[in-house]
């Protein structure tokens, strides 16, 4: 700022040389466009909303289950993961076994993960309930294997913020995968 000062300064004398109301005019003006550069680059606090107005609503608007299907409709399409509206307005989530969990395993596998996360994220503030079942592995009737792959699906969405009352393990899947039926009246 010192060197830009002594600019005007020089230029200021080398157009008016001795005229103090020439000086005066070229201060004056060096003044004023400083103020003026300064106004646009000024910051404050931002101003109050009007109560009543639209920025002062109370808070994010509600996700419904069909805006929910179609955004993640589009964020996974191309994957095997399929997403749909059920007739009694469910959303139901299907991720294959083979991308859920490894064979007599229940551990999750990254792809399961990602589902999980991002349906634990847009439900965690909503008064939804979820359903969950898993599969045991193709071919194998193994009741066991199927409800831990439940029971450790409930704790990942648990652990992310989900409430566990919020959560019915209900049996084997009757797909080979993880199904997750969200709804916003409680299941059956």
């Amino acid at each position: 700022m010192g060197d830009s000062v002594y600019t005007c300064k020089a230029v200021a004398a080398s157009h008016t040389g001795s005229n103090p109301a020439m000086r005066f005019v070229w201060f004056g003006s060096a003044v004023v466009a400083g103020l003026m550069a300064g106004c646009g680059s000024v910051s404050g606090p931002a101003p109050a909303a009007v109560p009543g107005s639209v920025a002062s609503s109370p808070g994010p608007a509600r996700v419904t289950l069909a805006s929910e299907q179609v955004r993640l409709a589009e964020l996974f399409r191309g994957t095997p993961v399929v997403i749909a509206m059920q007739s009694d307005g469910g959303l139901r989530v299907v991720v294959p076994l083979q991308y859920s969990f490894d064979p007599a395993s229940a551990v999750i596998k990254p792809p399961l993960g990602a589902v999980l996360d991002r349906l634990a994220r847009s439900q965690h503030n909503e008064a939804t309930r979820l359903r969950l079942r898993a599969a045991s592995d193709a071919g194998a009737a193994d009741p066991a294997l199927s409800r831990g792959r439940a029971e450790r699906t409930r704790d990942y969405l648990v652990a992310r913020g989900i409430a566990a009352s919020r959560i019915t393990l209900a049996g084997t899947a009757k797909t080979e995968g993880v199904e997750i039926v969200v709804a916003e009246t409680p299941l059956r």
